[in-house]
């Protein structure tokens, strides 16, 4: 009688445990970008940015901009979409690789 209530809480345990989201992993690093005007553009990156999760652009967000100029400072390779939500289809951008202001883009999804 016993084993069989062992048992079942080590089952229900597990089960728990396999239900738990886990975390996304940071990659260290940087990805920069440009955004803004051509004449006069704003810089902005990515600090250690999470892998396999989406990332709306923060500075552009909600607004009729694009970013350009990617430059991934990082081991890993990012899909860049230009859309939103890691939308549309994508391109992508090796390590150490960047790309000039005709690389647009609204999102960014890293590999692990």
């Amino acid at each position: 009688m016993r084993l069989r209530h062992t048992i079942g809480a080590a089952l229900g345990a597990l089960a728990l445990l396999a239900t738990v989201p886990t975390p996304a992993h940071a990659i260290d690093g940087f990805f920069q970008y440009k955004y803004g005007s051509l004449t006069n553009p704003s810089s902005g990156q990515l600090e250690d940015p999470s892998a396999q999760e989406c990332i709306n652009i923060p500075e552009i967000e909600g607004k009729l901009l694009d970013a350009r100029a990617p430059k991934n400072l990082t081991a890993n390779t990012v899909n860049l979409f230009p859309l939103g939500d890691c939308e549309g289809v994508h391109t992508t951008l090796g390590p150490g690789q960047e790309a000039g202001n005709l690389r647009l883009f609204r999102s960014v999804l890293f590999d692990l």
